[in-house]
């Protein structure tokens, strides 16, 4: 059984705390859902030398794997000698007002170092997952050790899901504040066992023990079968009051922890990634581009796109023929679906080609916001090119990808004809 307070977390989940930045917010709701992922807050703590304690009190927390009581031990006396302690007046920056709230307190504390433990030891584990998934590609969901379970929880447990499932992206534990739930990974043959014999049904009676009539805290053994199919959506709408923004979750789901945090480091990170190379050398950035596209990041996206990939760097001239100051070729999903529908014959290996083709193909400008290049394919006689065409966005300066096939000599020529080559194939 897990204990969420026995020794420091892995290198995986360590490495999701430590790249969060920090971001004051008078309330819980000012950072919402996905932003976790890249942004530590804390309610009330308006103050980034407040916010920085804590940060680093929970940093020693989970590397050197501290309970609880140690980490409140360490850090309490440094928020009460900062005035960061019990209930004071402050002022709402959104509103305004002047409220009375609850600052530091043993509850907020335990609150604080919980929900950080569990939500950067499931996002280690969904890199984990990733990584071993070939040879135990299933999940099992589970119910965790706490007394009382939520009603909807209860009804998840035995559900056993591929990893990839589009399920797993709003149900990985925890899904709520205390919530204690978890998956266990599986591989085909324990699959195909559980099929046969099931799971321990989580709504089976706890056993009594004989001599003293009192409950043992186990459940009586009864099997249950496991669940193939994600169960039954049961949506609800919620309206964060801070921002108005109305969220759809599963009932269930507290709104705030219906995210992934793995899935969602992974595709901040991506989105970031791509911001920054819009700004550094061209040759760097094309190089990491070609990282990017040639590991297994592009595996992962392809068979669940989420978020932007960035697919390659354009050369000085296509940014000039575009008036952007952007670099980057951004890869959306609906435009990979698209893709997908409209040139299903293109393989994994041939989008691993697009930072090349973007970087040294034939560049003609097809009208004021869309460039397209062409670059020689391989041992085809036919379809001798590489067509890719990208714009820039007509709302900002980001370039995005609209179209990659191939192409024979006559729409080369067509489109030479149309447009204006402002550079030969290099």
């Amino acid at each position: 059984m897990a204990n969420f307070e026995a020794g420091p977390v892995p290198r995986d989940a360590l490495a999701y705390f430590r790249g969060k930045d920090l971001r004051v917010g008078f309330d819980y709701r000012d950072v919402w859902g996905q932003e976790h992922a890249h942004a530590f807050t804390v309610a009330k703590a308006m103050k980034l030398d407040i916010l920085d304690d804590i940060r680093a009190g929970l940093d020693e927390a989970l590397a050197e794997g501290k309970t609880f009581r140690e980490f409140s031990r360490d850090l309490k006396p440094r928020l009460q000698a900062k005035g960061w302690w019990g209930v004071k007046e402050e002022i709402d920056p959104e509103t305004g007002e002047r409220r009375e709230v609850q600052l530091g307190s043993p509850r907020r504390l335990k609150t604080i170092y919980q929900s950080n433990l569990r939500s950067a030891r499931a996002a280690g584990q969904w890199q984990r997952i990733q990584r071993t998934k070939e040879g135990q590609p299933f999940l099992l969901y589970e119910l965790g050790p706490s007394e009382n379970h939520r009603d909807e929880h209860v009804s998840w447990a035995g559900t056993l899901l591929p990893v990839d499932h589009p399920w797993w992206r709003d149900h990985m534990p925890p899904n709520g504040y205390g919530c204690k739930c978890r998956v266990r990974q599986v591989s085909q043959v324990e699959a195909e066992r559980l099929d046969r014999e099931g799971v321990q049904d989580p709504r089976a009676e706890i056993e009594t023990d004989p001599e003293t009539g009192l409950p043992t805290g186990r459940r009586q053994r009864r099997a249950a079968p496991v669940r193939r199919e994600p169960p039954p959506t049961r949506t609800v709408s919620f309206t964060n009051r801070r921002t108005g923004e109305i969220t759809q979750v599963d009932q269930g789901l507290h709104p705030a922890w219906a995210t992934n945090p793995g899935q969602d480091r992974v595709r901040v990170l991506r989105d970031r990634l791509a911001g920054k190379l819009d700004t550094v050398d061209q040759r760097l950035a094309q190089a990491t581009t070609r990282d990017v596209m040639g590991s297994p990041v592009l595996d992962a996206w392809v068979n669940r796109p989420d978020g932007e990939l960035p697919a390659g760097v354009v050369p000085r001239q296509a940014q000039s023929a575009l008036s952007a100051s952007t670099q980057v070729v951004r890869l959306s999903p609906d435009t990979f679906n698209k893709q997908a529908q409209q040139h299903a014959d293109l393989t994994v290996a041939d989008y691993r080609q697009l930072p090349d083709i973007l970087a040294g193909g034939m560049l003609v400008e097809q009208d004021a916001r869309t460039v397209v290049s062409f670059r020689r394919r391989d041992g085809d006689s036919r379809n001798r090119w590489w067509k890719v065409a990208f714009k820039r966005t007509g709302d900002s300066d980001r370039l995005y990808l609209v179209s990659f096939q191939k192409a024979d000599d006559r729409e080369l020529r067509r489109l030479q004809r149309q447009g204006k080559v402002i550079r030969n194939e290099q």
